[in-house]
């Protein structure tokens, strides 16, 4: 009867760690056997539980690739420069435009192509003053506190490669948040470069600063 409890406990344990749809043979006394049959029971749970998670797994794998492909190809059409980043500044998506964009603000266009500057898991700290960024972060959630719906910041900024970027900046907020919540968790960033803008609108007020002392 002993040797029987044990050899049962035994292929339990193998049962546990294997995690594999199989069963015990049920053996020795009838009470041996009702308690191998209860073990076969909880296996055949445990399997049918597994399978319910992976499935369920590769259901929200699935959607969310879809969501991804979806996003993806709405960022493809987009005209501006658009850069997904967390709240710790790390880029998470960006589209064509942006990586044109970046290529253009690179030190070092025909040797890095932009790449120094943007990249999944690159820091937009590497662009943009890191003050200039909570500053407007922190502009959208106070705006969000006070009840905005669509609440965005915005910011003028230079580049080391003397480009002039102005950035608007947008919540990414939780997704099970409540309503009245202000709970982020990353924020978008679309870019236009204004630098030829601002350059003519520089010499305009030149000429027209000239034009008016001549007078």
């Amino acid at each position: 009867w002993v040797a029987a409890q044990a050899r049962l406990a035994e292929e339990a344990r193998v049962l546990l760690a294997a995690q594999v749809e199989r069963t015990i043979a049920p053996q020795g006394s009838a009470e041996t056997r009702a308690l191998a049959e209860l073990v076969n029971g909880f296996a055949q749970q445990a399997a049918a539980l597994r399978a319910d998670i992976a499935l369920q797994v590769r259901e929200a794998s699935r959607g969310v690739e879809q969501e991804r492909n979806r996003l993806a190809a709405l960022m493809a059409e987009l005209t501006q420069s658009v850069v997904v980043c967390n709240l710790d500044g790390r880029i998470l998506l960006y589209n064509s435009r942006a990586r044109t964009q970046f290529r253009a603000l690179s030190t070092a266009p025909s040797v890095a192509d932009g790449a120094e500057l943007i990249g999944l898991g690159r820091s937009i700290y590497a662009v943009f003053d890191r003050g200039l960024v909570a500053h407007a972060l922190e502009s959208v959630q106070q705006r969000l506190q006070r009840g905005a719906a669509h609440p965005s910041a915005q910011f003028v900024t230079g580049t080391r490669s003397g480009q002039l970027l102005r950035v608007q900046m947008a919540p990414v907020r939780e997704i099970d948040a409540p309503p009245d919540a202000v709970a982020l968790n990353g924020f978008v960033l679309m870019l236009e470069n204004i630098t030829r803008d601002f350059a003519a609108e520089s010499e305009r007020d030149r000429l027209l600063h000239g034009l008016t002392e001549g007078s």
